[in-house]
């Protein structure tokens, strides 16, 4: 099992480097006060999903019984929404995004490990080493839940400080129609995503390398 180790490993330094690293490029380059830089820097679900991604890799990396725990992190179904999670925030930046937050620099690399490098090996630990097998498809609807209250609570914050961490939910520039337009379009992918991850859980065999 210690290529399964290396990769925790792998996945966790990225994670908490590259977090705090752009932690400290938000700060840099914000003119807000620091209550409301500190808000915005944790409205964004890149933010907030990559932190439960290192906070999942790290439990398990130290787990003193090989991962085998029944605690919350260890349970494939936890494992398979988080990466499922992740994955979407691969997709939306580079399908969508990439072009708007061209910075160069430090603040591109850091753009492209949280959304591309992590993404990529999250899932490939999540294919190589946890057991979706029993995964109900069932369990997406607490999966969908996560997006839910973020988009509510995005809104409902939009609408008071006239922020929105992403362009398509900017209700201010686009209108109500377009943004529910928009969100109706990611939820669609999210439950697409949901249901290909439980499909495809079914199918694999575990690695034990």
């Amino acid at each position: 099992m210690k290529g399964r180790k290396h990769l925790l490993l792998a996945i966790m330094l990225l994670e908490w480097i590259a977090l705090l690293i752009q932690l400290v490029l938000h700060f840099q380059n914000t003119t807000e006060e620091i209550l409301e830089a500190t808000l915005r820097f944790f409205s964004f679900y890149t933010i907030l999903t990559n932190i439960l991604v290192a906070v999942m890799v790290t439990t398990i990396y130290f787990s003193k019984n090989d991962g085998k725990s029944l605690g919350f992190y260890y349970r494939p179904s936890i494992q398979t929404s988080i990466t499922m999670h992740i994955t979407i925030v691969g997709l939306i930046y580079n399908l969508l995004l990439r072009g708007l937050w061209w910075n160069g620099g430090l603040q591109s690399i850091i753009h492209d490990v949280l959304h591309s490098v992590l993404p990529l090996l999250t899932i490939l630990y999540w294919w190589c080493y946890t057991d979706a097998r029993r995964v109900k498809y069932t369990d997406i609807f607490i999966w969908l839940v996560y997006p839910f209250i973020y988009t509510i609570y995005t809104f409902l914050r939009g609408t008071y400080v006239k922020w929105y961490p992403y362009p398509f939910m900017n209700v201010d520039e686009f209108g109500y129609t377009q943004v529910i337009k928009n969100c109706g379009f990611v939820a669609l992918t999210f439950v697409f995503f949901s249901l290909l991850f439980v499909f495809l859980g079914r199918l694999k065999r575990i690695n034990v390398f």
